[in-house]
Parts: structure tokens; sequence; C-alpha cells
């Protein structure tokens, strides 16, 4: 079966790789997110490059997508706060509903059946994400008495968390019939961009850091941001214009494991529109020194 459908939503073909999806659904997402992007259609654009991406940056989801064109019951982190999958056969819960569905339901109508999954979008801000947070969700499900029902739940926000990422909350989704149990509820969590200029990949943050000309050349200390607060970088002189510096540990916590990641900062020489008078002065002198000392090296 040939499904692309998911595919052309994040501009990427059938053999994209993992780091290729990931790279275009952080590309879309940042696009067309509703804080960023007040445009008519943007906000569900950004929905639907986050369905695409929930399937595809799946394997096992986009691998049943790729075959049978749906990925069936929604995949979570296997337990509140846990990182893990729910499997399924095809979208069907079980054997019974493989026959249910097949002879019309003949199979046994009267069984206990568990309800159906929900699903909730938590927007948070970049810093949120990094640091983690409770929050109180309410919704609506349908209850045990057949009526719809308000449902509220505390959130516990994994620090560290990235968008598109989800938590499975087993037994807050819809009431079963004939006493089975309830269904799941499955929280996505939709992060807004950075206002301070970071960028994520996974645990390590990137900055674009602006740098003097002076401090460039001859060196020094300045002061950079990071995710945890401010920090001193130490400039070697005849630093050249991308160069990038590592701090160790800066990053965002890792939601797998222990310790968080680095943070990376690109440094660009930041060169300036309007000089003082004294400020022409000494540049015009050194533009002068080493006019003299390219001549002296050429002639020897």
């Amino acid at each position: 079966m040939n499904n692309t459908k998911l595919y052309e939503t994040l501009g990427v073909d059938q053999n994209a790789s993992q780091d290729e999806i990931k790279k275009a659904y952080r590309k879309l997402s940042k696009k067309y997110h509703p804080d960023l992007n007040k445009e008519p259609g943007a906000e569900e654009k950004y929905k639907e490059v986050q369905e695409a991406f929930e399937t595809l940056g799946d394997d096992q989801k986009r691998s049943a997508y790729d075959q049978f064109g749906t990925t069936g019951d929604q995949q979570g982190f296997g337990g509140q706060g846990g990182f893990g999958g729910q499997g399924g056969f095809g979208g069907y819960s079980d054997f019974g509903d493989i026959f249910s569905q097949m002879f019309g339901g003949a199979f046994d109508p009267n069984r206990p059946r568990q309800g159906s999954d929900l699903q909730y979008r938590l927007h948070l801000s970049f810093d949120e994400a990094i640091a983690g947070k409770e929050v109180d969700i309410e919704y609506s499900r349908l209850g045990a008495n057949g009526q719809n029902e308000q449902k509220k739940v505390k959130i516990t926000v994994p620090a560290g968390v990235e968008d598109g990422q989800q938590m499975r909350m087993a037994g807050y989704g819809e009431a079963g019939t004939n006493g089975g149990p309830f269904g799941d509820l499955f929280v996505v969590f939709n992060v807004a961009p950075s206002k301070d200029g970071f960028e994520r990949d996974g645990a390590d943050v990137y900055l674009q850091q602006p740098l003097d000309f002076a401090t460039a050349t001859l060196g020094g200390e300045i002061v950079v941001k990071t995710v945890q607060g401010e920090a001193k970088l130490k400039i070697p002189a005849g630093t050249s214009n991308g160069k990038r510096f590592r701090l160790r540990g800066k990053g965002a916590p890792r939601l797998r494991g222990t310790g968080t990641g680095d943070q990376y900062v690109i440094v660009y020489i930041d060169v300036p529109t309007k000089l003082s008078r004294d400020q022409q002065d000494a540049l015009k002198q050194y533009q002068a020194a080493m006019n003299g000392q390219h001549k002296k090296g050429f002639f020897g």
C-alpha cells in the first residue's frame, strides 16, 4: 500500500531517515506555531505537522502506516510519566475485535470492552519544557453512566520534554462498555520556540552569540545565556567567525537517563554600522598597520 500523505505534510520522501524527518518537523513546527504565525490556516497546518510527526517519528507507527495506512491505537509512554509503547494488531486491541469486525459482532457482543482513548494537547513555553512543571488540566470524556463528564487531572511534565512527545495516562480515557475498563489519555506536548534564541537537538542546546571585533581579535571573556542561567565563556585571541564553543552540562535535562546535555555557542562577528570619530581613527590606524605588515612580509 502506498501511503504518502504524512510524508508530503512534512515535505520528505518515504525513504527519509529519522534525522531528516526530525529536521523537517522542527522547521515546519517553528514556521506554523500559533505563537509565531498568526496567518489564517497556520494553526491547522501546525496540527497537521504535529500529527504527521507523531506517526513518522515513531518507527513502529511509521511501519504500520507504511503497510496499512493507519497506526491503529495510539502509542505512548507505556504508563503515567513513563516512556515506552503500547502494542496493537493492525489497530485492533485483541483478536476479539478482529472477529467482531469480520462477523458483525457475532463473536461476543456482550463481553466487556475497553473505552476509547483520548488525546489532550498541552502547550508549554520553551522554558517550561526545560524545567518541567505540574499543571492541572480539564477535559471532557464519556463517563461510566454514559454521559459526558468533565475530568480534572494533575499532570507532571518531566524536565527536558520535547515538542511532539506524549505521555500516556492509563485509565483516564472514556468509559468502557459492559463493565470494561476506561481507555487511556494521551497528553501531547506542544513546545513553543525559545524567545531567547535557543535551539534544541535532544538534550543539547545551541545559541548564536554576537562577538565584537576587538574581543574576537584580542581575546577576552564574555557572558552568555544558557537554559540554566548566565555563564562565562573565554574567547581566545584570533577567534574566527562561526567558531563553536562547548559548555559541558549546560544543556537540557536528559529525559531518558541521567544528567544533562551540553550547550554549544556559535559566535559571529558583529560588525558595527555606526562608529564614533575616535573609533574610526583607531580602525584606520589598525588598517594602515596591517597594510604595512603585509607589504613588508611580501617583499621580504
